[in-house]
């Protein structure tokens, strides 16, 4: 099983302040994976004895169904909609209504929320905030000098820990952040008890291509079209279905007709459950400009599916060196790479069972609410020291 940093206490200390009540400042309700996750982790962090509230500025967006029994839910009384520019506003309208919930620490679910705490910390400076790195903190063509370390520092000002996603990714932000600040707990894409598909052979004619991600310019869903145009070019017989809505979702109707692709994708918008869909596919197709942990391999590895990506993580890079059965990472994002990879892994054997345990068995839930428990709890016991 892959291992993990884990933020361990001092057993002295364990009978000491811990944090009995988490604040979860959102936005919205809109959909995301950090928000799927936050809301999973809440609901264990509850079953584990502790107090979840969730902080919305505005009580948009349809995932609100699925915070959990136990959790509670804050909105704002003069809620914040979502635009271009309201995360600047958000930590002030949040400031004074959370100061009121008196959590004992708060947890920022993704970068996107970053730009609370600065406000949070100045209403409420003995509540630890712990921020999940949910994508890189500074576009990659920054580097890691001066100007890097300078915006790593102002965009996380506020946040006392710095949460990546792997120990790879880990060590790609210990390059613009101190290394006190930062440790590494596995995104819980998996409940404990999911097992993995186990498949036999490998994909048959037509090939199964599954894309699942918001139709925003991060997941770049018209290179998976240039890439579906490629393949149809190359005599490739495929279907693509795509499962996201987002801002683009006009735009890319009108790609699907422009390409003349209307015989091989299948636009499905929004589904809840996705699940099915990648029972029925035989290989996911990823195609982000950046991600942090996508969820959607994981997702498409338990359903026994490998993936083509392009190379947007390096979490992706430690799965292909780990087993390059899992998937396949293509060096450019470009059509014509992606579309002679899919060929090619589908001329490949599934992955097995055991290979995909070994790979992404310490991304389950239970392991990961501990560990942030145990971080949550060091840093209040840290303020109550004198």
């Amino acid at each position: 099983m892959a291992r993990f940093f884990v933020f361990e206490p001092d057993m002295d200390e364990a009978t000491g302040p811990r944090a009995e009540h988490i604040l979860i400042p959102i936005h919205d309700f809109s959909l995301g994976g950090t928000e799927r996750i936050a809301f999973r982790l809440a609901g264990e962090w509850v079953r584990r004895g502790r107090r979840v509230t969730v902080l919305a500025g505005a009580a948009d967006g349809p995932m609100r169904p699925q915070v959990p029994d136990g959790v509670g839910i804050e909105v704002l009384a003069e809620p914040v909609p979502r635009s271009t520019f309201s995360r600047m506003r958000l930590g002030a309208a949040m400031a004074g209504p959370a100061k009121a919930l008196a959590p004992d620490a708060v947890f920022l679910i993704g970068n996107f929320h970053f730009a609370v705490a600065r406000a949070l910390k100045q209403a409420m400076p003995r509540a630890p905030i712990v921020g999940k790195i949910s994508n890189p903190l500074v576009p990659a063509g920054l580097g890691t000098g001066p100007l890097a370390r300078a915006l790593a520092g102002w965009w996380s000002g506020g946040v006392d820990r710095l949460v990546a996603m792997s120990p790879g990714l880990r060590d790609e932000l210990s390059q613009i952040v101190p290394a006190e600040r930062t440790l590494a707990i596995a995104d819980p894409f998996l409940d404990d008890d999911v097992a993995v598909m186990a498949r036999s052979g490998q994909p048959q004619e037509p090939l199964s291509l599954l894309f699942v991600g918001r139709l925003e310019p991060q997941k770049n869903p018209l290179l998976a079209l240039a890439t579906a145009a490629r393949l149809r070019d190359m005599g490739v017989p495929f279907t693509l279905t795509m499962i996201g809505g987002g801002a683009m979702e006009q735009r890319v109707r009108k790609e699907v007709a422009r390409l003349a692709l209307t015989d091989h994708v299948v636009l499905q918008g929004h589904v809840s459950n996705p699940a099915p869909f990648f029972r029925e596919a035989d290989m996911l197709l990823m195609t982000s400009r950046y991600e942090g942990v996508p969820a959607v391999i994981g997702e498409a590895l338990v359903a026994g599916i490998p993936f083509v990506a392009t190379p947007c993580t390096a979490w992706l890079e430690g799965l292909v060196s780990r087993d390059p059965g899992l998937g396949t990472l293509v060096t450019a994002h470009e059509a014509r790479q992606l579309a002679d990879a899919v060929q090619l892994r589908a001329a490949q054997p599934f992955p097995s069972a055991d290979v995909i345990e070994q790979a992404i068995g310490g991304h389950r839930l239970s392991a990961a609410a501990e560990a942030y428990l145990a971080a949550f709890d060091t840093l209040v016991r840290e303020q109550d020291q004198p």
